[in-house]
């Protein structure tokens, strides 16, 4: 009996420590990288945006765990053209979501084209990273009239039969287990396994030194922030099979880029195969990996300003 009062209590111990070390990080975290836009409430909560430039809209919706900060290595450039919006997506970066049930793929794109309506960005080309693409597709589905065209980067774009392994940790299908891990462990499995998670979405390609900061990733080190990616995950996951029976339903333009060597989505089956069932325009880029628009930010502004001058 005593020992297992011992073990029982040590392990007490360690998850307090846990969880003093998350809640810390996050701290560090948000004073790193304060929010720094706009909010604008849609249904299901509040979005946080930034915008630069002038000219013609351009808007950016970023994928899985990200932010909108993983677009900062583009806007320089970008932003000399055209009017660029950066939103995080609903309970994604600093942007808030009221429930899971907001999570979904359409009900992200339904506050997406909501964003758009109410600030008036007349027809702006959508511009979506990884499962901000299916977001983006979502939009050419169901809202083609608030958007002038689809431009899709490495774009999650058909249903995946098994999530990445470097995303699985993430499969957590109870709101207890979420909100648990969340707020006690995810802060020192975070740092234990940042640098391979890193490693792996941009593989082949060198992780970004100053990705931590200046792309954002720190802001996964929110418990909040982590819970929604987790929701995310789950929602897309449960919607994707119905949102590929509608791919004949989108009703504009789309044009995508791929990075041949992607490890994390198949750039012949989200790529490819997308572009030959919906007539999509694709340009693979080879020796490249997912995070094409942190590692290669004029090849994604010029696949950008070239579909704006169609």
């Amino acid at each position: 009996m005593k020992i297992v009062l011992i073990t029982l209590l040590l392990i007490l111990v360690l998850l307090i420590v846990c969880f003093v070390v998350t809640q810390l990080l996050a701290l560090l975290a948000r004073n790193k990288l304060p929010p720094h836009g706009k909010f604008t409430s849609v249904k299901g909560g509040q979005i946080h945006w930034t915008e630069s430039g002038e000219g013609d809209t351009v808007l950016l919706i970023h994928g899985l765990g990200g932010n909108l900060h993983n677009f900062n290595y583009m806007l320089p450039e970008l932003s000399k053209n055209y009017r660029v919006v950066c939103i995080d997506r609903l309970g994604s970066g600093w942007s808030t979501r009221e429930s899971i049930y907001y999570a979904g793929i359409d009900a992200q794109a339904a506050a997406i084209a909501e964003f758009i309506e109410k600030e008036e960005l007349d027809r702006p080309l959508v511009v979506g990273h990884s499962l901000g693409g299916t977001f983006a597709i979502s939009l050419g589905i169901n809202f083609p009239d608030r958007i002038k065209s689809l431009a899709l980067i490495c774009p999650a774009s058909m249903a995946v039969d098994q999530i990445p392994e470097v995303f699985r940790d993430l499969e957590l299908s109870t709101v207890v287990g979420r909100k648990f891990v969340a707020n006690v462990l995810s802060g020192p499995f975070g740092l234990i396994k940042q640098q391979k998670l890193l490693t792996e979405i941009f593989k082949p390609e060198p992780v970004l030194a100053d990705f931590d900061t200046k792309g954002g990733a720190v802001l996964g080190r929110l418990p909040r922030h982590f819970q929604t990616t987790c929701e995310d995950l789950i929602s897309a996951k449960s919607a994707q099979e119905e949102l590929m029976t509608r791919l004949g339903d989108i009703k504009t333009d789309m044009y995508v880029i791929f990075a041949e060597d992607d490890t994390i989505l198949d750039a012949q089956h989200h790529g490819k195969t997308f572009c030959e069932k919906t007539g999509a325009k694709l340009t693979l880029i080879p020796n490249t990996g997912h995070m094409l628009p942190a590692t290669n930010p004029q090849l994604c502004n010029k696949f950008i300003q070239d579909i704006m001058s169609l």
